[in-house]
Order: structure tokens, then sequence, then C-alpha cells
């Protein structure tokens, strides 16, 4: 992805995060992915509890095509959320960016339970009902185990 930005955009900048979420033969669950520059992703708990996955954070893209770029694994609790956002939904005016990422893991938190779509659209409606810069969310809830046979 560096290489082809280089290439198609010379002059300019982007943020991106890539993951892979997987499933073991063991039924866990894990998250790999690295992050040029972009918000980290949040995870939420089914029981409410949230941090951010701060790890594999590297420069944007444009900036050092040949610049290694980091990634980080982390192993995802069961009926967990984990949910990538742009930084339309956590940045406001005058505000600085930790004020708002505490109002994303405090919304998100409380929503835990809900269903998915449910838990999104209160997102939308909660952060970003007239904000002026673009939001989107993309959000995946891990199964309950199920027993092996």
């Amino acid at each position: 992805m560096d290489l082809a930005h280089h290439n198609l955009y010379p002059h300019a900048t982007a943020t991106c995060v890539y993951g892979v979420l997987s499933e073991d033969e063991d039924g866990t669950w894990t998250l790999d992915f690295s992050s040029a520059g972009h918000p980290p992703p949040l995870l939420i708990t089914h029981d409410g509890d949230t941090r951010y996955l701060t790890g594999g954070h590297g420069l944007l893209l444009g900036v050092d095509p040949d610049h290694p770029r980091p990634h980080a694994t982390e192993t995802l609790p069961a009926r967990s959320t984990v949910l990538l956002y742009t930084d339309g939904l956590i940045e406001r005016r005058g505000e600085g960016l930790d004020t708002g990422m505490t109002r994303l893991r405090q919304h998100a938190a409380a929503l835990a339970r809900e269903p998915l779509d449910t838990f999104c659209d209160e997102l939308l409606t909660g952060l970003a009902p007239d904000h002026a810069d673009d939001v989107a969310i993309l959000a995946a809830r891990l199964p309950t185990p199920q027993p092996r046979r």
C-alpha cells in the first residue's frame, strides 16, 4: 500500500488501518493489524471494558514507502467488539483529541451489550449528529464460543 500510494499520489499522505481478524483452531480470535497514522482500533468487551489497541502504529501512507511497516497481534475476548472509525467521529474543533477518545470509550462501553446494529447506530447518533467532518465506522463482534465436538 505504501508503494501504491506513493506512485499514485506522490505529494499526498493518508491514514489507513489494515487488519485481519481470524479464529484459531482452539476457538481463540486474534486481530493482526497495522496502522498508518490512523486512530487506533477500540476493543470493547461484553462487560463494557474498553481499551485502544495501540500496537502496530507507524507513519502515514506517503511519508516514506521504504520505511518498514510495524504490525501487532491482539488476542480478543469472546463476545467482544472491535471498532474501527475515522477521526471525524472523535475530533471536535477547539477540543483535545484525548477528550474525543475518552468520549468514544464511554459511549462504546455503555453500548457493549447492545445488538451490533444498535451499537453502531447509537454511536453515530451520540457522537456525530451534526458533525461537519466525514465519519465512518466498522464494527466486528466476536461470537460466543461453541463447544468443540
